[in-house]
């Protein structure tokens, strides 16, 4: 027999009681519920973040990007108050053919075997002509200007330990890269141009012309874009013994 305390109210059914008096267990399960409840209803209710996709990435770069290169870029030929001048023999820091065209600048013209030249200075003497030596200095880059290699001294961010200055080179031969040879046949002395070469007519097809890259990491360099259009900056310092 159950015997009811003294003064207690009877629960009514079983139900009614198990609600007015749950259990400790119990009511400790339904407080970590709700609280579970209440923390998946907020997360729910929070805008879900969507992580950035590739695509997206390449988007916000190519966007950044355009909007560098929408930007004014001084050109180097240009020098004091920003007003553009001719350049003169002693400036061998070319931006590459990605810089802005500067009207007051000589235009590239095409060879008949598809260099593109720009003449920077014209020189004086003899034209060098097949089967003359002659001594060039010279800066090659590939053609947006990223830096290969100089035989002139403290351009760029050459090492100290790479060999620098003129070379000699014989016209008419074979021995000199194709695209070169062409726009120094009918050069001067003192003469300095600017030749965008093709693949076809460079060190793609004539890997071992020269002028060849004096170091392992130049070399490496040149293999590296053979087979794309590098920009030659040529100062031609004589013309069979004719001295600038």
């Amino acid at each position: 027999m159950i015997t009811r305390m003294a003064g207690a109210q009877p629960c009514g059914t079983a139900h009614q009681c198990h609600r007015r008096h749950p259990p400790a267990a119990v009511a400790g399960q339904g407080w970590v519920q709700r609280r579970q409840q209440q923390e998946q209803q907020q997360q729910r209710q929070q805008p879900a973040a969507h992580p950035t996709s590739r695509r997206d990435t390449l988007g916000l770069l190519a966007g950044s990007i355009a909007l560098l290169a929408s930007a004014p870029v001084p050109s180097a030929l240009a020098a004091g108050g920003g007003k553009a001048t001719a350049v003169d023999g002693g400036d061998w820091s070319s931006p590459g053919l990605s810089a802005p065209v500067d009207p007051n600048q000589p235009k590239f013209f095409k060879t008949d075997s598809g260099v593109r030249v720009q003449v920077l200075a014209e020189g004086s003497g003899p034209a060098a002509a097949p089967g003359d030596a002659v001594l060039v200095d010279f800066v090659l880059r590939r053609s947006n200007g990223y830096f290969i290699y100089g035989t002139v001294d403290g351009v760029s961010f050459q090492p100290k330990d790479v060999p620098v200055g003129p070379v000699p080179l014989k016209l008419g031969d074979g021995s000199v890269v194709p695209g070169l040879e062409d726009v120094l046949v009918g050069a001067r002395p003192g003469s300095k141009f600017r030749a965008l070469v093709p693949p076809e007519m460079g060190y793609a097809t004539a890997p071992g012309a020269l002028p060849q890259m004096p170091t392992f990491a130049t070399q490496r360099q040149l293999e590296n874009h053979k087979s794309e259009p590098l920009l030659f900056e040529v100062q031609l310092l004589r013309v069979a013994g004719v001295k600038r």
